[in-house]
């Protein structure tokens, strides 16, 4: 679990931290609509309100394990290991203007509501992620976070069938790394 969910986290939030005091985001620039982001942008945000409905209802059912494998899985899997992933070049190339400032955006707040999701079950090493993340941006003026509001979901971001189109893509993707793997084909080279 500390390598797993909380390198991985850690690990995502270092790249954030990173390439955001290169750029100097802080946050200040309007908030970029949901429908005039990229569709990966579209996507994690939906899986990530999609998200907080599943670990409100485990938590209010009193099965904190149940929802830490959610919140889990959330980071290694489809924040880490996919979104990052896909979108590391909007955040190392290009202007600082409206589709790198989504990106900040959107992993920002994947980050702050994972921090609040994880807050119950984790409540030093969230509490610290929280403090960094709101040290720049000022987005939030609580001293603690758990002061702050636990998070509620929008269900306008959620969209089901682009969760799905996306997910099956995860999925042939994930049997062609096993396969490649199983048969021990090297990833050609593209330079």
């Amino acid at each position: 679990m500390k390598r797993k969910f909380f390198g991985t986290l850690y690990n995502t939030y270092s790249f954030f931290s990173l390439y955001a005091n290169i750029d100097q985001f802080k946050y200040e620039e309007a908030q970029i609509p949901i429908e005039n982001r990229q569709e990966l942008d579209r996507w994690i945000l939906s899986e990530l309100n999609t998200l907080i409905d599943k670990v409100n209802e485990f938590y209010e059912d009193y099965e904190p394990t149940r929802a830490t494998r959610a919140i889990s899985d959330f980071v290694q899997e489809k924040l880490s290991n996919w979104y990052v992933r896909l979108s590391r070049r909007r955040f190392w190339k290009g202007e600082y203007q409206q589709d790198k400032i989504a990106a900040y955006q959107t992993l920002y707040e994947c980050l702050l509501t994972v921090a609040k999701l994880a807050a119950p079950v984790a409540p030093f090493y969230t509490d610290k992620l929280y403090q960094d993340l709101i040290q720049n941006t000022q987005t939030e003026g609580f001293d603690s976070i758990h002061l702050s509001d636990f998070p509620v979901a929008n269900k306008a971001a959620i969209d089901l069938i682009l969760e799905n189109r996306i997910n099956k893509a995860r999925n042939i993707t994930s049997l062609a790394l096993s396969l490649r793997k199983k048969e021990q084909i090297k990833v050609a080279s593209t330079t």
